[in-house]
């Protein structure tokens, strides 16, 4: 997992396992590939032991969603349909594990975090923003709605209707924004953004390790009331809201800039 040319990188230190989103040149954002080694990712480290997951990345963004060009390429064999079956099949994994691990998860997000990338962000079960962040919901402007878990973490973090705004928002909410609305748990100096992630992990590995399982385990069943939307759900509706024509003219539209 430590290739240099890994899109996912991993390293561990005491009980803590840092994970690094790595395509600083794309502004990290998601493909196949690497949300599989995302998840295998997740995985090796509940195995390895440890007690605490950081999710970064590297370079300016910590992910600017989906790469869309490889979806205008996909676009061109498969009906846009074919989108739900790749966030079902390929993306939604990633965050039943970030969900179903026994462990934290400590999202601590730098630059854009935008579309697939702000909801990849939301999945997690901390945030910590550095006073760079930007969230960029943005989907709606493509003709798409929430994805990857977003509805019920918006919802979790912000009720309803702000949640619908926030979701159908054209703008970008920077960091002590995002902190005064409750989306993310601290805002801090850009600076101070990996010191800070690391001493709340490590505050989490001193824990009892059985307490932080069951706490985790009981806040996210309390928070998954069987009338919300799962992902799975999530990935159905954005099959039909791919299929609208207005969705590719949007991608295009994008792309063109």
């Amino acid at each position: 997992m430590n290739e240099a040319n890994a899109t996912v990188v991993s390293s561990a230190e005491g009980g803590v396992t840092t994970i690094l989103l790595n395509r600083p040149d794309r502004l990290n954002t998601i493909t196949i590939p690497m949300m599989q080694r995302l998840r295998d990712a997740l995985e090796a480290a509940e195995s390895s032991g440890a007690r605490a997951v950081i999710l970064m990345a590297t370079g300016r963004g910590f992910c600017a969603g989906q790469n869309l060009e490889n979806l205008a390429a996909t676009y061109r064999h498969h009906p846009p349909t074919v989108l739900g079956k790749i966030i079902a099949e390929h993306y939604n994994p990633v965050i039943e594990r970030i969900h179903n691990l026994t462990i934290p998860v400590i999202a601590a997000v730098q630059g854009v975090a935008a579309g697939g990338g702000f909801y990849l962000a939301m999945a997690c079960d901390i945030r910590i923003a550095a006073k760079s962040a930007r969230f960029v919901p943005g989907l709606a402007k493509l003709g798409l709605a929430p994805c990857l878990g977003g509805s019920r973490a918006l919802v979790d973090a912000l009720g309803y209707s702000r949640a619908l705004e926030v979701a159908l928002g054209v703008d970008e909410i920077i960091a002590p924004e995002a902190y005064a609305a409750g989306l993310v748990n601290r805002c801090v100096d850009d600076d101070d953004l990996l010191s800070t992630a690391c001493a709340l992990a490590d505050r989490i590995c001193a824990l009892p390790q059985n307490s932080v399982r069951l706490t985790k385990q009981l806040l996210r069943q309390a928070s998954m009331d069987a009338s919300r939307p799962s992902p799975k759900t999530e990935a159905w509706i954005q099959s039909i809201a791919a299929s609208d024509p207005q969705h590719a003219e949007r991608v295009q539209q994008f792309l063109s800039r």
